[in-house]
């Protein structure tokens, strides 16, 4: 009687050990999934690069621009803190898809406004300038698409897992996948 209890107790044990090593291994898991995922879309990440160009690009074209423009024309202002968001370390994923959106919409209305200025007209320097950087800050990127992606992928691995699945019963939540109406 008591071997056979002592059996029991063991192999219950066991089965306590086996099932919480799994859901540990679940959640650590899913959470490494998750990090991994926010890290790819990081700044600095290959992901970024390109955006990071984008926003040194539509610096450039603010500097151009303010020689020609009022002090605080909007657009230049736009391009400006459209820079800083895209390049300082702890701006989010979502604040990066925004400030490239507002480059393209800023690029596009400079490209009208700027060549219709005498002062522009007389410098052939900021004129190639500025038909080389409205022309391509004007079109818009897929980064905001490819951070959507990056999530709505994650969010189904996670969603369709068995692990997945018990992680989200511990607490591990799918990234939310708004781009503030992007």
């Amino acid at each position: 009687m008591k071997e056979s209890l002592s059996t029991f107790l063991c192999i219950l044990l066991t089965i306590v050990l086996v099932a919480g090593a799994v859901c540990i291994g679940a959640v650590r898991g899913w959470h490494n999934e998750q990090v991994a995922t926010l890290e790819a879309i990081s700044v600095g990440s290959d992901l970024s690069e390109p955006l990071r160009n984008r926003g040194m690009d539509a610096a450039n074209l603010a500097v151009v621009a303010s020689r020609h423009l009022a002090v605080k024309d909007p657009d230049v202002v736009m391009l400006q803190q459209s820079y800083f968001k895209i390049c300082k370390t702890n701006s989010s994923a979502i604040e990066r898809a925004q400030a490239d959106a507002q480059i393209s919409i800023a690029a596009a209305s400079l490209a009208q406004r700027l060549p219709q200025l005498a002062s522009v007209q007389a410098s052939q320097r900021d004129q190639a300038y500025i038909t080389a950087l409205t022309r391509s800050l004007s079109q818009p990127t897929s980064f905001a698409e490819d951070y959507t992606a990056a999530l709505k992928d994650y969010n189904a691995r996670l969603n369709s897992s068995l692990t997945g699945k018990l992680a989200m019963l511990l607490g591990v939540e799918p990234i939310p996948v708004t781009t503030g109406g992007n």
